[in-house]
């Protein structure tokens, strides 16, 4: 299969929908992950200190949504925002990308990662990727969760292999292949919104 990239496409799952960020979510994306410490820690070097940093991440989000290959995705739970999903880290050779995510403190427990992850993981399959990995970090243990959930195997720990808070540290990884049994149970993970 061929790989042809189609960038971030509006996904609807049994219970959230997955759409572009606009700079009007800058107010709840700060408040809700990018300017808390605690929430963002295993995602992002350093919280925001204001808003407007935040608007400016999400204006460049707007911009990069013009090219194939910029994959980002703000998730609602009935129509409230409570994350992200992300794939990043491209790999056109091997045709293999990396998915990212962050749900909002309140939300946390319910599946919602899980549900998001699986459906960007569908989607990546369905414009043919031919591998899907992810990574975290040891103290987030949740995070490996939701990856097994989404049917990844775990790779190893990659020693020294990412950053947290500036600082070098080590990462465990997992991942999924499009011709791995469990990714015949994603067919059913989401469908197209538009």
């Amino acid at each position: 299969m061929q790989l042809h990239q189609t960038g971030t496409r509006p996904l609807i799952t049994r219970r959230l929908r997955l759409r572009r960020f606009s700079e009007d979510d800058a107010p709840l994306v700060f408040a809700r992950w990018s300017g808390d410490a605690f929430n963002s820690r295993f995602v992002m070097a350093r919280p925001h200190a204001d808003v407007s940093q935040t608007r400016e991440m999400l204006r460049r989000y707007a911009e990069m949504y013009a090219n194939v290959d910029f994959y980002m995705w703000a998730i609602e739970l009935d129509g409230e925002l409570t994350g992200y999903v992300c794939a990043n880290e491209l790999n056109l050779e091997i045709r293999s990308a990396c998915i990212g995510y962050c749900i909002t403190r309140s939300h946390w427990g319910q599946g919602i990662a899980t549900e998001a992850a699986r459906a960007v993981t569908w989607y990546l399959f369905q414009m043919g990727f031919n591998r899907v990995f992810s990574y975290h970090n040891p103290l987030n243990p949740a995070s490996g969760r939701v990856m097994r959930k989404c049917g990844m195997q775990l790779e190893g720990v990659i020693r020294g292999g990412s950053m947290l808070a500036g600082e070098i540290c080590d990462c465990v990884q997992y991942a999924i292949l499009r011709s791995d049994e469990a990714a015949a149970a994603l067919s059913t993970a989401a469908r197209f919104a538009d």
